[in-house]
């Protein structure tokens, strides 16, 4: 019994020094190029396990044991235990699980037959597999690959049922990919995940409010006005594009001050009660992945109209988003108001045409 915890301390410092070495000569050689260090990549990688133990999508976890550990040729196979070690560590801190050491599972056993030497193990024998694992109360075995290239790095992971040899869970972590590396750079991982991108289409809706003070034109020049703004947009192309509606509510600042109107030889028209709808399409100028960590810009235009009584009128516009971490904007807008006849109900019509312009600062939710 000492022996064996010998040996599995040995083993478990040899995979630690050997992890550390190559760690080492890793930095070394791609520090000149800004590559990573090999631990941040690996506790990527295994972040997104982490990630999806806590959220309860990892099955057959009751009573598991990690019966096999495969690794690549770059990496040194005393490096084994240090990953058993990580992975035991995960499941036992985020789940209710327990994880058992099977021995007899790993055993081998000789066997002479005439001039001939036999090795065999479990591995080789599921029925016998299937017994030991009952004896000592395992109901379903993890096995692990793990693959490290100069591109990345790969953790394969399946649970097996040790009595049918089914699979249960399977699931397959890159960290080009990873959920925790896209959050580091600050971007939405259901964007980068290439397995999301290639499934059925869902269309991602988004609701944004808005504050604008916009120049508007009256009979007579131009009035300020503070305007309400809700946008509901669907994104599409990997969120490059956006379609949807956008409606206002515009009201004459200076009414907030004082509501009189007589002094003014025709009724504002942004006084009363009015809407503006407008039909709109974004062009996101993000690159291949939305980074929240910088600003972003995005180019908008619009068509569409506003309603008063005694009032019906059409408008063109366009505008530039900056995008500020994930919900934040600043907008500056620009448009026009083609000839549209105002009949006031007191006092003669007039026509309202001219350029409306303004900013505003939005919130996505």
């Amino acid at each position: 019994m000492k022996k064996h915890r010998f040996l599995t301390t040995a083993w478990a410092i040899a995979g630690v020094l050997a992890t550390v070495v190559l760690c080492s000569s890793t930095s070394r050689a791609d520090d000149s190029q800004g590559a990573r260090n090999f631990y941040d990549v690996l506790e990527d990688v295994v972040g997104d396990f982490e990630f999806d133990l806590k959220n309860g999508e990892v099955t057959g976890l009751q009573n598991l044991s990690i019966r096999n550990i495969a690794v690549s040729e770059t990496v040194p196979p005393s490096f084994k235990s240090h990953l058993e070690f990580l992975i035991t560590e995960r499941i036992l801190h985020n789940s209710r699980s327990k994880v058992l050491q099977c021995l007899q599972c790993r055993a081998k056993r000789t066997t002479v037959n005439g001039d001939q030497v036999v090795i065999t193990s479990p591995d080789t024998n599921p029925i016998e597999l299937a017994r030991i694992a009952k004896s000592v109360g395992i109901d379903h075995f993890l096995d692990i690959a793990f693959s490290y290239q100069s591109s990345g790095m790969v953790l394969s992971m399946h649970i097996a049922d040790p009595e049918t040899g089914s699979i249960i869970w399977s699931r397959s972590y890159n960290s080009e990919t990873s959920r925790t590396g896209a959050q580091r750079r600050g971007a939405d991982f259901s964007q980068t995940d290439k397995a999301r991108r290639s499934d059925e289409y869902v269309a991602p809706i988004q609701f944004r409010a808005g504050l604008f003070y916009l120049f508007e034109p009256i009979y007579a020049g131009t009035s300020g006005c503070l305007a309400g703004s809700f946008k509901g947009v669907e994104r599409y192309d990997n969120r490059k594009k956006e379609v949807g509606f956008e409606v206002l509510l515009l009201r004459n600042a200076s009414s907030f001050a004082s509501s009189s109107t007589s002094g003014a030889a025709v009724p504002d028209l942004y006084t009363g009660i009015n809407l503006t709808a407008i039909f709109t399409h974004a062009w996101n100028l993000i690159g291949d992945e939305e980074n929240f960590n910088k600003v972003r810009g995005s180019l908008n235009a619009g068509v569409g109209g506003t309603y008063s009584p005694g009032f019906l009128g059409g408008l063109l516009k366009v505008g530039y988003e900056w995008r500020l971490g994930k919900h934040f904007s600043i907008e500056a807008t620009l448009g026009y108001r083609p000839s549209g006849n105002f009949a006031p109900s007191t006092g003669a019509a007039v026509s309202i045409s001219g350029p409306r312009f303004g900013v505003g600062v939005g919130y996505a939710f």
